[in-house]
């Protein structure tokens, strides 16, 4: 079995993604404007802003990941559900590790509802999907997501960290996990993550000083970056949040430092 080459996307042991499946979870609604509906727009961003990783479904990846746009590794997304499933949350596989790997990807994702009716479906889905992606030599990502029947609070410091080891422990390489305003909550959920890369997922638009605080935040927390979209390509200058992200993620600048530095 190969060994899984982080180094893809990477860079001294940090990372930077930017991923683009809200469209196929939330639908093309407040999220979306006439620039970013674009994923050419969001390929723009992510090669002029030099990130490590875009993250993206497979439809995407076919229709609009070539010439120099793959500059920028890719990570194929391999599961999703919509907003319309109301019922007890699962997400199931829809494209294989290998036609992933055919597109161009450098690494694979796939999201697992802990506590959900149907854990134990996307559990041995997400072990067959460790298993191809590992013998093929690339690194899975896991967006853990507790939510469901079994869950009484998504966003408890223990519910998190649960969701953390158990990711772990089923093989994930990396790790996207929820925001929690605790430092050593924070602490802890990094503990709990092992030797799996950790990051963070950005979730909902917020104000530009408020979102690079919370960054800054899990990197002092020992999180090994950040899995983000809204709050970069929903930004009105998004070359110049990528620019404060960089600053506290790969030198370990403050929120209010980066923030300046990217209004000059």
């Amino acid at each position: 079995m190969k060994h899984a080459k982080l180094n893809e996307i990477f860079k001294e042991g940090k990372t930077m993604i930017i991923a683009y499946d809200q469209g196929f979870e939330h639908g093309p609604t407040s999220d979306f404007n006439e620039k970013n509906v674009d994923p050419n727009y969001i390929m723009d961003i992510a090669l002029e802003g030099r990130y490590n990783c875009v993250a993206v479904q497979s439809g995407i990846a076919e229709k609009y990941y070539f010439t120099h746009y793959r500059e920028v590794p890719l990570l194929v997304k391999l599961n999703a559900k919509t907003r319309f499933d109301s019922k007890e949350p699962v997400s199931l596989q829809h494209t294989s590790v290998k036609y992933a790997v055919e597109l161009g990807a450098k690494a694979v994702g796939y999201t697992i509802y802990l506590g959900s009716d149907y854990e134990q479906k996307m559990f041995k889905e997400f072990g067959k999907i460790v298993e191809d992606a590992h013998t093929a030599g690339i690194p899975v990502i896991c967006w853990m997501y507790p939510r469901g029947n079994h869950i009484k609070d998504e966003t408890s410091v223990e519910t998190i960290a649960y969701g953390v080891r158990v990711a772990m422990e089923l093989g994930a390489d990396v790790i996207k996990t929820k925001f929690v305003d605790d430092m050593q909550g924070l602490k802890w959920i990094r503990k709990c993550a092992g030797r799996s890369k950790l990051v963070l997922a950005g979730g909902s638009k917020q104000g530009d000083l408020d979102f690079l605080k919370m960054v800054e935040k899990v990197i002092h927390a020992g999180f090994d970056g950040i899995a983000v979209g809204r709050n970069v390509w929903q930004s009105e200058h998004p070359l110049e949040i990528t620019k404060g992200l960089k600053e506290i993620i790969f030198k370990g600048k403050s929120a209010e430092e980066a923030f300046s530095k990217m209004k000059k």
